[in-house]
């Protein structure tokens, strides 16, 4: 894929010269020509953030700015036009790669403009980013840009995400015909994997504060904002940072307060409160019909949280757990047919192996029912354990390898699986043989499905140092009968075509736990949520045609560690904090269980 990459980006380098396809004919508002390898430009954040007097006196706050091609081709844009000067812009085309080696023409997308101005003298492509502050809230602009527009190339190479497609070398390296008003015909692009940037107060990289009063706003940068330029997707176009704005002795003073990715309302922040504190480890929670929960604690109690939101001292069962390592009590569901059968689903750790329980709900305790697998290796730490009932009514359960890599390559054991009983072997009298859905997991330690379409995402630890490379982290969509690679591969690599490709791969260890889609209604309903240890945040992620197209963190190292996300009854979220758990730095109050209340549209 690197290599069809760079082939691509270099025939479409030299306007015509190499693999011509036939023109396209298409308008810039017309969809892609099917085949085409798309680009996916990806709004950085603005950061580096300056505060100067301008030319003219006024206090202007300037900010860094990058863009990066995240997507399957390059983004080209070819200018032609029939004489020269200065005063007459350029028209520009779209160049699309295809995936049989030829180009399409996506004609008349904009122009270039010959610029000049204290720092340069070169060809933008005009509006191809914009920047402006609004106020939060209702979005009004206060004020807008000043920038003529942009020099595209392949400035520096993207090092923080895997990008599959990636060019293994920068192509479009050129300074988009620097002190030449006289041409005729000029290629700018960015190429898969690489990104282009401007320094702060550079050409005008910068917003006049003049007039503006104490208070805060939003910095908004957004990227191919008319959508004139096709590419995979737009979610990820535009990045924002909620700055607080004071003047003091006649200058003005910035803070930045939030940092928020791939999306343009910084000012839309959840709401999070403190339900409980004092848990033990808690692991996971599972809401009951009348609005009350459950929640394990690894040291083997199961507490019970009032609807009212107050935890009971007492718990409502106790689980003999063998609490060695990373194991002891992990997961809880409520029965989908709890008003009629009142069997609530446990998975623990015990002295020999991993023991899948049905346990019933008496009112008042919960109380042994019946064994259902216990033929899951234990071990030292993956022991995983996240459980959850799929739209068809199959209980699924995710299993670690055990500290034993090679066992989630093997298929006669149900360690590294992601597992799957039926109604009837989960409601039998078991024990049952439950069906490998899925192999090659690391610790997968959470899973939901997405509304509607049905698609299964799971999140997996990747190695920590001790079992390979440290990081690598997956977001996973699982496939019935995927293999996903581990421990014979890592990242992006599937083998030559045996292992699924994850969705989203994180360099930089932050060690995923739970995971669910947002059902209520809120700004971010359909969205995937993600709770990280080690990254100490929670992350929301957008999923188009199963990629992920925008991933934003949350409550960076506000809370700690957190375990566990699951969606309540009324559509907030409740959070497990997992400070105490031995790799945490624990706080007063640790652990907690803590309510996010989504911002709404």
């Amino acid at each position: 894929m690197r290599l069809a990459a760079a082939v691509a980006a270099a025939s479409l380098l030299l306007g015509g010269a190499v693999l011509l396809g036939s023109q396209s004919g298409r308008t810039a508002d017309a969809g892609p020509p099917s085949g085409a390898l798309l680009p996916d430009l990806d709004q950085e954040t603005p950061s580096q953030l300056v505060v100067r007097r301008g030319g003219d006196g006024a206090w202007v706050l300037g900010f860094a700015s990058a863009i990066r091609n995240i997507g399957d081709g390059p983004m080209v844009l070819e200018g032609n036009r029939t004489t020269g000067g200065a005063s007459e812009p350029m028209p520009v085309n779209q160049v699309l790669a295809m995936q049989d080696g030829g180009r399409a023409v996506v004609p008349e997308v904009g122009n270039l403009t010959f610029v000049v101005s204290p720092d340069h003298r070169h060809w933008h492509y005009v509006g191809f980013d914009r920047y402006e502050l609004r106020r939060p809230g209702g979005g009004e602009v206060v004020v807008r840009d000043r920038k003529s527009g942009f020099c595209l190339g392949d400035r520096y190479a993207v090092d923080s995400r895997v990008v599959t497609a990636a060019a293994p070398t920068a192509v479009y390296t050129e300074e988009c015909g620097l002190g030449d008003a006289e041409l005729t015909h000029l290629v700018e692009g960015i190429s898969v994997g690489y990104g282009d940037k401007y320094a702060a107060n550079l050409e005008y990289q910068e917003l006049d504060l003049s007039g503006l009063t104490d208070g805060t706003y939003v910095l908004v940068h957004h990227v191919n904002a008319d959508g004139s330029l096709h590419e995979l997707t737009y979610a990820n176009n535009a990045a924002s940072l909620l700055i607080d704005l004071r003047w003091r002795d006649g200058a003005p003073d910035v803070t930045v307060l939030q940092s928020c990715p791939d999306t343009d309302r910084c000012d839309q922040q959840p709401t999070v409160t403190t339900v409980a504190t004092g848990l033990e480890v808690p692991w996971d929670l599972a809401f009951m019909p009348d609005g009350s929960a459950l929640i394990t604690e690894r040291a083997g109690r199961v507490r019970r949280l009032t609807p009212a939101g107050r935890l009971d001292p007492a718990p409502v069962a106790r689980v003999p757990v063998s609490p060695r390592g990373e194991g002891g009590l992990l997961g809880v569901v409520v029965d989908p047919e709890f008003a009629k059968k009142d069997f609530v689903y446990l998975y623990w750790t015990a002295a020999d192996s991993m023991r899948l329980e049905r346990w019933r709900w008496t009112g008042r305790r919960l109380v042994p029912d019946a064994t259902l697998v216990d033929d899951i290796r234990s071990g030292d730490v993956h022991d995983s354990g996240r459980l959850g009932f799929a739209p068809d009514g199959r209980l699924f359960l995710a299993t670690g390898d055990a500290g034993k890599p090679d066992l989630a390559q093997d298929p006669a054991s149900l360690n590294g699986k992601m597992l799957a009983l039926t109604p009837e072997q989960y409601r039998g009298g078991g024990p049952a043989r439950p069906e490998i859905v899925a192999s090659g997991l690391r610790n997968s330690q959470g899973f939901d499905w997405q509304p509607k379409s049905g698609m299964l995402v799971a999140n997996d630890h990747g190695p920590t140092g001790f079992d390979g490379p440290e990081g690598y982290d997956e977001v996973d969509v699982i496939e019935p009968g995927g293999n996903y690679g581990w421990p014979a591969a890592i990242g992006d690599d599937t083998g030559g075509g045996r292992f699924r490709t994850p969705g989203r791969i994180y360099l930089d260890a932050i060690a995923p736990s739970g995971g669910v889609f947002l059902t209520g209604r809120s700004a971010w309903q359909g969205d995937y949520v993600l709770a990280a240890l080690r990254g100490q945040e929670l992350r929301r992620l957008q999923f188009e045609d199963g990629r992920v197209v925008v991933d934003e963190p949350m409550l960076e190292g506000t809370y700690g560690r957190l375990r566990t996300v699951r969606e309540a009854p009324d559509g907030s979220l409740y959070v497990l904090t997992s400070n105490r758990d031995g790799r945490g730095e624990p706080r007063p109050g640790d652990d907690r269980i803590l309510r996010v209340e989504l911002p709404q549209p």
